[in-house]
């Protein structure tokens, strides 16, 4: 991505009117010759497929560099004068083909190969025309481990044990960079089995890859050669090797089904609950799929290995038979890693297994279809998980995580359908790995899984991955296997006759964004109408039509159990009916089984209000959670009035549930910080929430149970986090007298209390409080800790902390590259005031930040950061002018400055609309008697309004 918009910057600083590399010559040369390369030239065309690969590697980690050969064997399935593949590689030495009689083929003698940098291809230019067949390629080249993780491929990493630094290499080649380790087919379609050789230096520990070490080999040169057993049928982006003097702990696996945890030397003590979950999520798995993961090595034995990683750019990569993890999400500390920390190495551990059947036993054909791979692995992420380790309740947890998360992404009117077939160069592939290929997939499979019932949606799985084994799969496929599944079924007809389940699933594909049901509800007659249309935030939405499988329930007969669906809406409009001549409210998507919000008419919102402050238990938790997230959403998009929301959530004041308040906390803290440029309106709005939170924070408690359920835990660590950032006096006063004891006895603070406890130390304290945390941040083993230090350290209001900290964010080696994205945010959640540090020490510091953190990508996110915070007209005019002064060297950064500045004034213009309305809500609700709109509020917005 890098690379394109240097090469877009280069083009329009020489005045050249095209972005792109001009080959007229060489189009011109070749014109008329047949080749494997499409249009556009970042993918190739499937006439030529691999067949067997085999990668030999000599790497000198010590000075970043490898030497290769390549060994592809593959058809050629009609005449040409040109095979092409992927390579991003140093440098090609040599090419040799031979035919199926090892007869050399002669290649062009002035061309024999030319590279592209650009599109990153090696093309291979025959003297005749090579025909229909099998041939053997050999390239010889040279390759470098990069030394910045974010760069991918082949990369280097470090890490501490006791004093001294110690390096490691290792991959990860999703979606395009298996072609900076080897030339390759670098497309998911093209699948083949491989063998992968490794020579390294003696000193090291054995080294890893997808399947065990066949044999070993002493050189004399103090150097050891593994080769590798033969892969099962692969894509490029699937192979995976390390080296290092990582070491592997064996707690649960057997000979038969062997499973380990690896990591760097020193924390092996926190590999057991790794070991414990995983085995057991990957027995859970091979049982729903009855296909065993063991059985999937085509001839030769599997392993299952998990490595922890101290640098790693993704959370987590699914290589066949070895696992990479950053740290955090694989390594378990009892004492010093909370529960979310847990629920993410299960969840992610459990993500990772099931792409060993969807992604690499069945691939997606291109990244167009990527939800193929990853919806599949979202979904099981929490339910095979909660199989394996049911305290953690993921399978509730998925509402927050996945579906509350795609409803949100799908507000958006510039986000694109799970199917986006415009996907075709190496930018675009990036921007599909993102909410519609992860949580709206998963929320869509959940959907369907209420729909045709469990058996089935399970039974269709099966069918799909059976009939697609070892090859690559296609939305028909997926739509074809779930028609064989439901038609095997003989309650699906009569329950919804006139229903193809293959149209339905594409409805969700290929539509972008998720629509809103709006609900007219006649009590007199009963009749209810439904009308859909899709939900945005701001704009027009296009007239989208979505086949909407509804779940409903209503307040004479309440039954919040049965979740599937009894109506399927297919047009714009639809009815239903419930018993005439009664004032009772109906609820429309039960638990949030659906990928829809609803908004009823004013008077249901009214009864529901009711039913919430009277008995909030009659309706379900889920369905709580989704009314108060979509209360809020109607709110940001002018969609409720204000009295109407604000009836509706009154009854947060008594709600002490998790999934409840973590529907609610981030918009109503969206709510909050859009008024912060209006005084008043902030601290009314900011007492408002200190009253809503405060008998949840009483009834949860300081102190931890000994029996707390895992969303007990979690909601005392949200509410108290959140009431303390609002300045609740109990929160703050227990946080302090538990910092004190921490810093002054070294008494360690409860782990789930951590976050806000740290905060709150910092905030109150000096620079002594950040030097001392900071040294237990530098002296920690374990990494779920070391973040939560990280992003408290900011909290401390000493100016000069605040320097420190980003400077050490920059150069400290105890700060991972993939943390150093998040330093910005941390900084300013930790306190709004050190906004003007931060800018400051953007604006002077940029350009380093931009190379100490890894790239350009990496600035843009330091900078996006501030976004949320440039709350008043100075502030942005500061940023504004800063933006556009430093133009040119900002590069590819500008635009983002831009977008930040938009953004901060459509904030301010959104709290400018409501603050009066929102002012005298919430003051009257917080005050005996109904209190009039403060005039200083009403002339400061239309101040506000007329600035902008």
């Amino acid at each position: 991505m890098e690379l394109k918009l240097l090469v877009t910057i280069i083009v329009l600083t020489s005045g050249l009117v095209r972005a792109e590399p001009e080959d007229d010559l060489y189009n011109f040369e070749w014109k008329g010759y047949s080749t494997n390369l499409d249009d556009p030239k970042y993918r190739l065309l499937d006439n030529v497929q691999p067949l067997h690969i085999s990668v030999d590697l000599d790497v000198f980690l010590d000075e970043s560099r490898f030497d290769g050969i390549v060994q592809l064997q593959v058809e050629v399935k009609e005449n040409m004068k040109q095979i092409v593949i992927h390579q991003n590689v140093v440098s090609i030495d040599a090419v040799s083909v031979v035919n199926m009689n090892n007869e050399v083929v002669p290649l062009n003698v002035t061309h024999p190969f030319e590279t592209d940098s650009y599109y990153e291809i090696l093309m291979i230019n025959f003297a005749p025309e090579v025909a229909v067949g099998r041939y053997d390629i050999t390239i010889m080249y040279k390759g470098r481990i990069n030394e910045n993780p974010h760069d991918r491929g082949f990369y280097k990493g470090y890490y501490f044990y006791g004093n001294e630094k110690r390096y490691y290499a290792t991959t990860q080649f999703q979606p395009y960079h298996a072609r900076k380790a080897f030339p390759c087919f670098d497309e998911p379609q093209f699948k083949s089995p491989y063998v992968i050789t490794i020579t390294r230096d003696a000193n090291l520990s054995p080294s890893f890859s997808n399947m065990g070490i066949a044999d070993t080999q002493v050189l004399t040169t103090g150097r050891v050669r593994e080769r590798f057993r033969r892969t099962p049928t692969i894509s490029s982006y699937l192979i995976a090797f390390h080296v290092s003097d990582f070491v592997a702990t064996n707690n649960t696996g057997t000979s038969e089904k062997p499973f380990q945890i690896i990591s760097r030397q020193g924390p092996t003590s926190q590999h057991a609950y790794a070991a414990e979950v995983g085995f057991k999520i990957t027995e859970v798995m091979e049982e729903y799929f009855d296909i065993t993961y063991y059985g999937m090595g085509q001839g030769e034995p599997m392993k299952n290995d998990h490595i922890a990683l101290p640098d790693f750019p993704s959370g987590a990569m699914e290589n066949w038979g070895m696992v990479n993890y950053r740290e955090a999400y694989l390594l378990y500390d009892p004492s010093n890693t909370n529960v979310m920390d847990k629920i993410f190495i299960a969840s992610i551990m459990a993500h990772e297994l099931a792409h060993k059947w969807f992604g690499n036993l069945v691939t997606c054909f291109w990244w167009s279809n990527l939800w193929l791979n990853e919806s599949f692995a979202s979904f099981f992420e929490y339910f095979s998980a909660h199989e394996a380790d049911p305290w953690l309740e993921l399978d509730n947890r998925f509402i927050l995580s996945e579906v509350q998360s795609a409803l949100s992404g799908d507000a958006s009117p510039s986000i694109q359908p799970m199917n986006w077939s415009t996907v075709a160069t190496n930018p675009s592939i990036s921007a599909h790995f993102g909410t519609t290929s992860y949580a709206k997939g998963a929320s869509v499979l959940r959907m369907l899984e209420h729909f045709v019932t469990p058996v089935v949606f399970r039974n269709a799985l099966r069918y799909y991955l059976t009939n697609n084994s070892y090859s690559v799969g296609y939305p028909e496929d997926m739509y074809d296997s779930f028609r064989l599944a439901v038609a095997q079924d003989p309650t699906f007809a009569t329950a919804y006759p006139r229903i193809d389940i293959g149209q339905l699933f594409d409805s969700w594909v290929q539509n972008p964004g998720s629509p809103v049901v709006e609900v007219q509800v006649n009590m007199i007659s009963g009749l209810i109408t439904l009308t859909q249309r899709r939900f945005q935030l701001s704009g027009t939405a296009p007239n989208n039509i979505w086949q909407i499988p509804i779940s409903w329930t209503h307040g004479g007969s309440p039954n919040m159990d049965n979740t599937r669906p009894s109506y399927v809406l297919t047009e714009r409009t639809g009815t239903l009916q419930k018993p005439s001549g009664r004032e009772n409210w109906v609820l429309l998507n039960i638990g949030q089984s659906g990928l829809y919000r609803v908004n009823y008419d004013q008077e249901n919102w009214k009864l529901l209000a009711s039913q919430l402050r009277s008995n909030k238990d009659v309706i379900h938790k889920m369905s709580r959670s989704q009314i108060v997230n979509d209360v809020l959403f109607f709110v940001r998009a002018g969609q409720i009035t204000i009295p109407t929301a604000f009836d509706v959530l009154d009854f947060l004041a008594t709600e002490t549930d998790y999934y409840v308040w973590n529907g609610a906390l981030t918009q109503l803290e969206w709510i909050r910080r859009r008024l912060q440029h209006l005084p008043s309106a902030h601290n009314e709005f900011t007492n408002y929430l200190l009253n809503l939170v405060d008998k949840p924070v009483k009834l949860i408690g300081y102190v931890e149970g000994r029996n707390d359920s895992a969303s007990t835990i979690q909601q005392r660590m949200q509410i108290l986090n959140y009431a303390c950032s609002l300045g609740h006096e109990g929160c703050i006063s227990d946080s302090l007298a538990k910092w004190r004891q921490f810093k002054n006895n070294n008494t360690p603070v409860p782990v789930f209390a951590r976050r806000y406890v740290y905060c709150a130390g910092l905030r109150s304290g000096d620079a002594s409080d950040y030097d001392f945390l900071f040294e237990k941040y530098n002296s920690s083993e374990n990494t779920a800790d070391m973040v939560v230090m990280l992003r408290t350290l900011p909290c401390t209001k000493d100016q000069a902390s605040i320097r420190d900290y980003l400077y050490q964010t920059m150069y400290s080696d105890k700060i991972r590259v993939h943390d150093k994205n998040n330093a910005f945010s941390f900084a300013l959640q930790g306190n709004e005031e050190n906004l003007p540090t931060v800018l400051d020490f953007l604006f002077e510091n940029y350009a380093e930040i931009r190379r100490t953190y890894g790239g350009e990508a990496r600035l843009t996110t330091a900078m996006s950061a501030v976004a949320g915070y440039l709350t008043n007209f100075e502030d942005i005019i500061k940023y504004q002018s800063w933006v556009y002064e430093n133009q040119v060297a900002l590069g590819g950064a500008f635009s983002t400055g831009v977008n930040v500045v938009n953004t901060a004034v459509n904030n301010l213009k959104w709290g400018n609309n409501v603050a009066s309305e929102i002012y005298s809500e919430v003051r009257g609700r917080s005050s005996a008697s109904s209190i009039t709109t403060s005039f200083c509020v009403i002339a400061l917005a239309l101040v506000a309004k007329l600035i902008f």
